[in-house]
């Protein structure tokens, strides 16, 4: 192995490590953005729309969990698988965030407490 095949393989396998870390890094962003969304939103929430949001969690941190690992493993073969499994779960995470979202947007409230929240008050004459 030559200086120059020595080369490219620490300054790809540097950014791999970087890319890796700014993965974390969108990752935990998307969590917050998710968990602000739910906090937010006025809106019915059912339970199948949290079973999707919680799965969404569940794979976003296993993405965090692998991101982590391919930024701080001494192995390029270990870097490399990590973070590609890193990037399918964060798609996945994402996907399932958006379904979840999405899925409160469509709800609509029946109860009789809605009325209550008019802000204009109609006089008749």
């Amino acid at each position: 192995m030559n200086d120059a095949e020595i080369v490219t393989r620490t300054g790809s396998e540097k950014r791999l490590r970087s890319s890796a870390r700014a993965l974390v890094r969108l990752n935990l962003a998307v969590l917050g953005a998710g968990f602000a969304w739910f906090a937010y939103i006025d809106a019915p929430i059912t339970d199948g729309a949290m079973r999707v949001f919680s799965a969404s969690v569940l794979a976003a941190l296993a993405s965090l969990i692998a991101g982590l690992i391919g930024s701080e493993s001494g192995s390029n073969r270990v870097v490399r698988r990590s973070h590609r499994i890193a990037l399918w779960l964060f798609a996945v995470a994402t996907a399932f965030m958006l379904v979840a979202a999405t899925v409160t947007l469509n709800l609509k409230g029946t109860g009789s407490d809605e009325s209550e929240t008019q802000t204009a008050l109609v006089i008749p004459a």
